[in-house]
């Protein structure tokens, strides 16, 4: 249409000449033409007026494209890859995440533990040095959402394989660290999976790898059917209660077979942990404190028959910011908690959890069940505190303190190198030099208080980090 007036623009203007060569006698018959270009020009006008209004209507009335609800992302930041979708399912939203975390570490003794420390053993002056890549990790977030829920999933691996005769640095196997699936709608989630323990779910900062583990803060990681519900108080308030059947562990790696003769499998029933968690706001930054515990139970097969042993928790976890002039932010956190027979994966009893009797003597490792007589529960307690201080927003530091201390007397009933507390006090740096690339380095001092105390643990120990987040 467009060029079509252009045209006859064109050849109006040709005319023009042809005008101007007939002189006076062609006037009339010039202005004619004249105004005839100018009506057919006003006419091809209200013709593209038209014709444009009737395209906005059918712009207007045309259906939207088809929703891709069974493929679109819960949030609108933009997600890494799709899967294909397997097994008749259509394709899911996939995230892969992790980081490289490369550790040079010194130490003044030996402990249970090179490339992260769990037990201090007797003093002997071994120094120790080791670098390694073994926390570097790498997962996958899976969600897919529906009408009105949504369902997820996380596979997360690192290198922290269990040592065997076989294992070295350059031939380290994949360990699951986190495999689970789940649905959430509204305020409810149902979780079934490994993940981390619904009980003690604060933990200190550390760069060692197992933050505190039989130093005062409990829980790891557990298979376990998790149910959550949230409650909103108000605007920066709500109330989150959990309870999950657990898959607990309760015996030393010597006595559990090849078919997984484990005695917490033995009980008939899996354990119960639940947590009651008040999440707000203080000063503009997240606080909470919650109540937490666990109930499980273990069944030993004993020269006198099958012998239960009970394994319970009870707890109380924090964390507040603190306002810290000078600092970016400041927070403030800790746990302190008691129990009995929470030795193993709960990480506390500095790895004690009960005393076989042998006829009045008693041991905590390598039973032989076929003579032992009574299963005896050992009692612990423990707590840590850690102060978290952001000089600025690419600056942190943290300092901090726990114990874990099983009870002596029960402790007394059983022989060889018993150790009857644990703690630690602990200090490190993080810097970010950008989103992706941070450094760190760490002192940790740990003592441990063997029941001969010429045998005493102490050791110090000095930590690098270089991280590569993505």
């Amino acid at each position: 249409m467009r060029k079509g007036l252009v045209f006859l623009i064109f050849v109006g203007l040709l005319m023009v000449p042809l005008g101007l060569a007939w002189g006076s006698s062609g006037e009339e018959d010039l202005r004619a033409l004249v105004q005839e270009l100018l009506k057919e020009v006003k006419e091809l006008k209200k013709e593209n007026a038209e014709l444009r209004s009737e395209l906005e209507k059918i712009k207007a009335q045309r259906a939207p494209a088809p929703a891709q609800a069974l493929i679109t992302a819960p949030s609108q930041k933009k997600h890494s890859f799709f899967s294909k979708g397997g097994y008749g399912s259509s394709p899911s939203g996939i995230d892969f995440y992790g980081f490289f975390k490369i550790d040079a570490v010194w130490q003044d003794n030996t402990a249970i533990g090179d490339v992260y420390v769990l037990v201090a053993r007797p003093e002997d002056g071994d120094n120790k040095f080791t670098l390694n890549y073994r926390q570097s990790r790498f997962g996958f977030d899976f969600w897919k959402t529906f009408e009105d829920y949504k369902a997820f999933g996380k596979i997360e691996m690192d290198f922290y394989y269990a040592y065997t005769d076989g294992w070295n640095d350059v031939h380290s196997p994949l360990r699951a660290r986190r495999v689970f699936a789940g649905i959430q709608k509204g305020t409810w989630q149902f979780l079934a999976g490994l993940d981390w323990q619904t009980i003690s779910q604060l933990a200190p900062h550390t760069l060692n790898f197992v933050p505190l583990g039989y130093m005062g803060n409990p829980a790891f990681r557990m298979t376990q059917v998790r149910l959550t519900k949230w409650f909103q108080l108000d605007q920066d308030s709500r109330l989150k209660v959990q309870v999950a059947a657990e898959q607990p562990y309760g015996l030393n790696d010597e006595l559990v077979g090849i078919f997984d003769d484990d005695p917490a499998n033995d009980a008939g029933f899996p354990g119960i942990e639940g947590r009651i968690a008040y999440e707000t706001k203080l000063y503009g930054l997240p606080a909470l404190v919650a109540l937490w515990g666990h109930y499980s139970q273990e069944e030993y097969d004993i020269k006198s028959g099958e012998e239960d042993a009970d394994s319970y928790s009870l707890g109380v976890e924090f964390k507040f910011p603190l306002p810290i002039p000078f600092f970016y932010k400041a927070f403030l956190s800790g746990e302190i908690w008691t129990g009995s027979n929470i030795d193993r994966y709960y990480m506390c009893g500095v790895n004690q959890g009960v005393v076989f009797i042998y006829n009045g003597t008693g041991v905590i490792r390598n039973p032989d069940l076929n003579q032992v007589t009574d299963v005896e529960e050992i009692e612990a307690r423990g707590a840590w505190i850690e102060l978290e201080l952001f000089l600025t927003p690419k600056l942190v530091t943290h300092f901090g303190w726990g114990i874990d201390n099983p009870d002596d007397g029960d402790l007394r009933k059983a022989e060889g190198d018993i150790i009857y507390q644990q703690q630690t006090y602990f200090a490190n740096v993080l810097y970010r030099l950008n989103k992706a690339i941070a450094v760190g380095a760490e002192y940790m001092y740990v003592d441990a208080d063997y029941r001969n105390p010429t045998k005493d643990g102490e050791l110090n120990r000095f930590m690098a980090s270089f991280y590569y987040f993505f």
